[in-house]
Parts: C-alpha cells; structure tokens; sequence
C-alpha cells in the first residue's frame, strides 16, 4: 500500500503531462497486490533472489523496497521492443529456460535450489555468466554463451523497472520526464553541468550527487 508520504513531489508538477503522471502514478502501487503471470513459480524465485544481490535497493528506498522480480515478470507479459539476441529464443522462454538453468546448476553443485543460496555463491553464477563460463548443454536449458547474452538482458530490464519508479527517480533527482505538461512543451533552460531548474527534484542520494 502506498503512503501519501510515499508520493513524489513532483508527481505534482505542470511540466508533467497528465498522460505520464497517470503512469507514473500507477507504478506507485504496480507490485502492491498482483501476481506472477509469466514465468513458473520456480523460475521466478530464482529471480526473486538473483534480483536481491544483482540489484540492492536500501540505498536509494531504505526498507520500502520494490518487488522488481514481479515487475520484471509484468513487463514479460506485456508489448517488448521485439530486439533480441540471435543466440537466444523468445523473450519469455529465454528467461524460463536461463532461470532454470540456474536452479539445475545450483541444484548439481550445491545440493539445493538457487533460492536458499548465500549472497557470494549468487555472485558467483552472476560473475561466471559474464564470463560465459556459466550454462548446461542440455534441452530447454541455455548454454553458456546463450546466459552470457541473457545476463545482458538480466541486467538491462531490471534496472529499466528499477528506475521507471517514480519513488527511485524522485530520490535520484531523475527530472527527463518533466519536459512538457499539457498545455504546451516547456522544456529546459538550463543545461550546464551540475546546474538545476527550479522545477526539478533534488537529489536525496549522496552518492549519486
């Protein structure tokens, strides 16, 4: 459920045009109360805990985290920008079958599913799948120079759910959705470095100053 404490700011702004502020305000509660509708249920808890290590979010969202295996899962099932490696099959099965993948190889190497691994082994699989050092040569399973090439897709489509909330942009000072409002295009004057408009959030995050 979200607070309205939990609502950005700039949510708020005429350089907003009602169309994106409707998007953004339906991300507020996008992982609230639905459901996994792509993947299996194995193949997404395999990246419920991929997502925790790949991705950790208490720096930018302290506890009210979001629920970025459910919206990688939401945006599976939805339109794709129909770009895609040669090497790998669709979309939904290629993230099926390389989430399985790694439950068979944690399974053989650790007696136990990629779920209850420890943060370091989870490293480990995200490391040696960039090193292409990481896949099965077994049907309906990915490999490794087919997970190398996934776990480019791993990458880009969890961090594109991450920061399309309006809550991570908001504490990163994310303003490029604030160039318009409804009734004509206002843009930006202000375009050196390190220089703001007034309209824009300020960034809450230190590191990312």
């Amino acid at each position: 459920m979200t607070h309205p404490s939990d609502t950005p700011l700039f949510l708020a702004s005429d350089h907003l045009s009602r169309r994106t502020h409707d998007i953004l305000k339906e991300r507020l509660e996008e992982d609230s109360s639905a459901l996994p509708r792509t993947l299996s249920p194995t193949a997404f808890a395999v990246l419920e805990r991929l997502v925790t290590v790949l991705l950790p979010q208490e720096e930018i969202l302290g506890q009210q985290t979001l629920n970025l295996a459910l919206r990688v899962d939401m945006a599976l099932s939805g339109p794709r920008d129909g770009w895609r490696f040669a090497e790998l099959p669709s979309d939904i099965q290629a993230w099926e079958q390389a989430l399985l993948t790694l439950n068979d190889l944690s399974i053989s190497q650790f007696e136990r599913p990629f779920p209850q691994l420890e943060d370091s082994a989870v490293e480990a699989f995200l490391d040696g799948m960039g090193e292409g050092k990481v896949g099965l040569h077994t049907p309906d399973r990915l490999q490794p120079p087919q997970m190398q090439k996934w776990s480019l897709d791993l990458r880009a489509d969890v961090i594109e759910c991450f920061l399309a909330d309006p809550r991570v942009q908001d504490r990163l000072g994310m303003s490029a959705n604030l160039n318009g409002g409804d009734e004509r295009f206002q843009g930006f004057e202000t375009v050196q470095a390190n220089e703001r408009e007034d309209f824009e959030p300020i960034t809450k995050i230190c590191s990312a100053a």
